[in-house]
């Protein structure tokens, strides 16, 4: 299964996406915080008012979940505001969440991950600044939905099946993957092949790996 905290679409769009270079995963193999997100809130309030920071297809799933997405202008009556990968992030979207945590709204966080890797070996800014600046600007620390939550890897679990000692997770972020796997009892496996923390502490990992090829030759050698 494919657990990953893309906040900016679902995993029917991810199946396709990986379909289209040879990987066969169907959606329900892939488990995303974009996904999660309506079910978390409503779980925790019920239909709500909310604030989303985030990409348009991710306030509409929010809608079509029961939920009221508000413009900036009623920021104040947000019950919860939820932070994904805003590529329109800026100061007035900044001061908005603020005013709506100051006025009692939940921070919802769908992951931290500070750099987002892509092509090429280089790396964007992910989801983690931003929330980092809301929560510095409201002085409000945030609920944090995906990866490393301990919940996020025991749903995925449930939905495969197996207890924690029977699966593996592999991953190329400490912070997110190695240490969420350890923490719900997985054996955890790191590939560094990526710019998403160069300096970070490796030993954090059961198993450290260079690339996906070192991966395929450990599991050929420990079937």
């Amino acid at each position: 299964m494919v657990l990953t905290n893309t906040s900016a679409r679902g995993a029917e769009g991810l199946a396709e996406e990986l379909q289209g270079i040879g990987l066969d995963l169907a959606a329900a193999q892939i488990q995303t915080t974009f996904d999660a997100a309506g079910e978390y809130i409503r779980y925790r309030f019920g239909p709500a008012k909310v604030l989303c920071l985030g990409s348009p297809a991710l306030q509409q799933r929010l809608g079509r979940e029961g939920h009221e997405v508000l413009p900036l202008s009623r920021c104040q009556e947000a019950r919860a505001v939820v932070v994904g990968r805003d590529q329109a992030f800026n100061l007035e979207r900044l001061v908005a969440a603020s005013k709506a945590i100051d006025a009692g709204a939940a921070l919802i966080a769908l992951n931290m991950d500070v750099r987002m890797p892509v092509e090429g070996g280089d790396y964007t800014s992910g989801v983690g600044p931003m929330v980092a600046a809301i929560s510095t600007l409201a002085y409000k620390a945030p609920e944090v939905l995906g990866k490393p939550s301990v919940a996020f890897f025991e749903l995925a679990l449930r939905r495969l099946g197996v207890a924690p000692h029977e699966a593996v997770m592999i991953g190329d972020n400490v912070e997110t993957d190695i240490k969420g796997g350890k923490a719900a009892g997985l054996f955890s496996i790191l590939i560094t092949a990526s710019h998403v923390k160069p300096t970070v502490d490796h030993s954090q990992a059961d198993l450290v790996l260079s690339n996906v090829a070192a991966l395929l030759e450990y599991f050929d050698r420990h079937p």
